[in-house]
Formats: structure tokens, C-alpha cells, sequence
């Protein structure tokens, strides 16, 4: 889905995060996946603007950052443990020991 609407994704990319460099919610969201080693593609909204005004489309409104596809299933703001949730029922194996996983321990 992601990749038909948004000219700055790639085919390949299985998770891609819109959001802002300034934003908070983005950044983790961003650092999670990397400790997680799972590869994603970065949009800039602030740098695209064309794709903020389609992710409105998308979620209904008003863009609310960061918003992070995976394999096409959108998530707007996603906690971490949503977001790992999504990953591993879409099968991305993530790389290594989250914070939410240690807490089921």
C-alpha cells in the first residue's frame, strides 16, 4: 500500500516511518528499531510535504507523527509494544532483546 502512494518509499522497504525530525514519538520510534535491528525507510515530512498530505488521507484527517507502515498495515503513533506487536504477526524477526520483551521475563 505504502509504496503505491508514497513516492519516497522503495518496493523492498517492509516498514516505513513518517515523522519529524523535531518529534519525539518519531525519534524513539526510530531508535527502537534500530536496537530491534529490524531495517525501515525514514521520510522526512517536514522535507515531503506531499506525503503528509496523503497520509491525511490515509488516517482520516489530520497527520499525527509518527506514523509507521509495516508490509502496508498503517499505525499512527504507535506504542512500542503495538509496534512489536505488528512486527512479529507480520513475521519481521526482531534482532534483539527489546525492553518490552525483557518486562515478560
Amino acid at each position: 500500500m505504502c509504496a503505491t502512494y508514497f513516492p519516497h518509499t522503495r518496493a523492498g522497504d517492509p516498514v516505513v516511518v513518517h515523522g519529524r525530525r523535531g518529534c519525539g514519538l518519531t525519534q524513539g520510534v526510530r531508535r527502537y528499531l534500530d536496537r530491534a535491528d529490524i531495517p525501515y525507510h525514514y521520510v522526512d515530512l517536514d522535507l515531503n510535504p506531499l506525503d503528509e498530505t496523503r497520509l491525511a488521507w490515509i488516517t482520516g484527517g489530520r497527520v499525527h507523527s509518527p506514523v509507521v507502515s509495516v508490509g502496508g498495515e498503517v499505525l499512527v503513533q504507535p506504542t512500542t509494544s503495538e509496534l512489536e506487536l505488528t512486527l512479529t504477526t507480520r513475521g519481521l524477526p526482531i534482532g534483539v532483546t527489546t525492553q518490552h520483551q525483557r518486562a515478560r521475563t
